[in-house]
């Protein structure tokens, strides 16, 4: 299946609010990781006694094509990936590619992006619940007067985004489904935008979500 195929499946809504059938809410876990996760052992604790309330989503280096045992929470959980650059439109394809397969999944509610040094600080049960029933989604924003905050604006970027619209903050974030779909639908001409300006992006600040 091509990227713009799997985004097309994803956005789709079901007009009926009621689903015909019970269901429990789950929490999408979605790793965007360049192989073998160093802190698998913790989180194969951080998930143990949970099954069915979370689902889980890997994307890697096309590269790397190490399985882990059946007996892991992380066993068939690779998604189809495309090589990925630091600071580039890519990274931005890579989260949307892991939102977009989480979506295809309709009992998940909450979309929570991680990377592969990330680590969780409560326990299962109480991210769980505070995330199911959050009304909010939780994304890092900072509105940076500095030059390596606005300073980095170009105004080739208007009107698609405008200076008032431009923030830092790093890629990880957690969403509700329904601003899950609109990142995977609606998302595309920005991202043209951007790859024609030629940004380049720090580690540690600006990626368009």
């Amino acid at each position: 299946m091509s990227d713009k195929e799997l985004m097309w499946l994803a956005s789709m809504v079901p007009n009926i609010e009621k689903y015909p059938y019970n269901w429990t809410r789950k929490v999408a876990f979605m790793f965007l990781t360049r192989g073998k996760l160093p802190l698998g052992p913790l989180w194969e604790k951080f998930f143990k006694g949970h099954r069915g309330l979370y689902s889980i989503y890997l994307h890697t280096s096309p590269e790397f094509t190490e399985e882990p045992p059946e007996s892991s929470v992380f066993y068939k959980c690779r998604i189809p990936s495309k090589q990925v650059e630091w600071g580039q439109a890519t990274m931005v394809d890579a989260k949307r590619r892991l939102l977009a397969n989480a979506l295809l999944d309709f009992s998940n509610e909450r979309f929570v992006l991680l990377s592969e040094t990330c680590i969780p600080l409560f326990n299962f049960t109480t991210i769980n619940n505070y995330l199911i029933n959050s009304n909010h989604s939780f994304v890092g924003s900072i509105d940076d007067p500095r030059k390596m905050g606005c300073g980095r604006y170009n105004k080739r970027m208007w009107p698609t985004i405008s200076l008032s619209d431009w923030r830092k903050g790093n890629q990880w974030f957690e969403v509700h489904r329904k601003l899950a779909v609109e990142i995977v639908s609606r998302i595309t001409p920005f991202l043209k935008t951007i790859a024609s300006l030629h940004v380049i992006w720090m580690s540690t600040t600006w990626q368009p979500l």
